[in-house]
């Protein structure tokens, strides 16, 4: 068969073709048809990444009577089958993957959406997502996936993003595809932050030998003990949040951070998240961490010990419990058109990014402009910025009202 005869689109011979063994396009097509049906019933059913015996042991098992050369020739060529949404989307993450130096985290989150997207969409081609078939797939996220409003939303647009693609790619004609808009209940959550009183005192706090009963309050206001099991992790816990909260880090930098990356008071680091190069300066308490570690040998040189996050999220809960951190926040939500409200202890709600959300809310509320404080976090424009600049309006706004109180007393 000719180059020229190959519609590399469609990945099908062209209609009204025939090779040089007088075998016409549709039972070529049909024959290819018969062997992209077995391979696709294999992924379905597959667990891991085939060798590539075990493909050819699947394509070889297609029935020899599907092949064309057994076929008799049919008077109209069949329509050639448009190939399945699913096998684009390898294709999808390294273009896109590539494009915006995706990390494995990113990819993760994009695997877990192609689960979705596949459980929807099957074996059909891109013709699927129309208005029916988008709508389709957001009702199992909600019904069968259990997403809260929030998660559904950012899946919709996941898919949004690989449908553009698609049709930039030529693999979809659709120019309307991707523009159908569902509606979607969505609720702000709380921004989760420690105050300067709360981060004080967990930066002050020292961790009580392993097996040492510590006797709390609960939010509600009743007491009980909580066991110390491994102080060494929640020391180390403490002064990393502590530094991503003086420093403005992320703990995608803060696990990154060379002792090299420290010239003097200023920190340069090149943040994970975006790339920029950033040069931070330090203060007097981000200091007093590192100098506390300045003796120790960590790995590929860094400047602090480092925990996994997951880990590190477990022990910061325990540590603001252990602290007291226990403000009571309700958080709302939808899910499957359901309204949730729940209301929880802050520590329960802690976790390491709060340490960047800390200095955000502290430096903007402390009067410092918005534009410097960008500078030293790396935000691109106000509109990320805008959840924590209100949050240091209304903090200002209960100052005034405390200095207000103190003047008429």
């Amino acid at each position: 068969m000719k180059e020229k005869s190959w519609d590399e689109k469609a990945q099908r011979v062209k209609p009204h073709q025939t090779n040089s063994k007088k075998q016409t396009s549709a039972q070529i097509n049909k024959f290819l048809s018969g062997v992209e049906t077995v391979v696709l019933e294999f992924e379905n059913t597959c667990k891991g990444r085939p060798s590539i015996e075990k493909l050819r042991e699947v394509i070889s098992s297609y029935d020899p009577n599907a092949n064309p050369e057994d076929e008799a020739e049919q008077a109209q060529p069949e329509a050639p089958k448009r190939p399945s949404v699913a096998r684009y989307f390898t294709e999808f993450l390294n273009d896109e993957g590539t494009a915006n130096q995706w990390t494995t985290g990113t990819l993760q989150i994009w695997n877990a959406f192609e689960k979705h997207m596949k459980a929807v969409v099957k074996t059909r081609s891109f013709d699927f997502f129309n208005d029916d078939g988008i709508n389709a797939f957001v009702k199992h996220l909600r019904n069968n996936a259990k997403m809260q409003e929030n998660s559904v939303q950012k899946h919709y647009l996941y898919l949004r993003w690989f449908l553009k693609w698609a049709v930039r790619k030529g693999y979809a004609s659709n120019k309307e595809i991707g523009k159908v808009q569902p509606k979607f209940k969505l609720v702000d959550r709380p921004v989760i932050f420690l105050t300067k009183e709360e981060l004080l005192k967990l930066y002050h706090y020292e961790v009580p030998a392993n097996g040492t009963k510590v006797k709390l309050h609960k939010y509600n206001g009743d007491k009980y003990e909580k066991v110390v099991h491994d102080a060494g992790a929640l020391a180390k816990t403490r002064d990393m949040f502590c530094f991503c909260a003086f420093t403005s880090l992320r703990y995608s930098d803060i696990a990154k951070l060379k002792r090299t990356d420290i010239t003097g008071d200023v920190l340069y680091i090149t943040t994970q998240k975006t790339h920029d190069r950033l040069p931070i300066n330090l203060n007097k308490f981000a200091k007093e961490i590192l100098e506390k570690y300045k003796d120790c040998r960590f790995p590929d040189n860094l400047a602090l010990p480092v925990i996994t996050n997951q880990k590190m999220n477990e022990y910061l809960k325990d540590i603001c419990e252990l602290c007291e951190i226990n403000e009571p926040i309700t958080r709302v939500a939808f899910r499957a058109g359901e309204r949730e409200e729940e209301t929880l202890p802050k520590y329960e709600l802690i976790g390491t990014h709060a340490g960047r959300r800390t200095f955000i809310c502290f430096a903007l509320s402390s009067g410092i402009p918005p534009q410097v404080v960008m500078k030293w976090t790396g935000h691109s424009d106000y509109k990320s910025m805008r959840p924590y600049i209100d949050i240091a309006e209304k903090t200002k706004a209960e100052q005034m009202a405390v200095f207000e109180k103190g003047l008429m007393q």
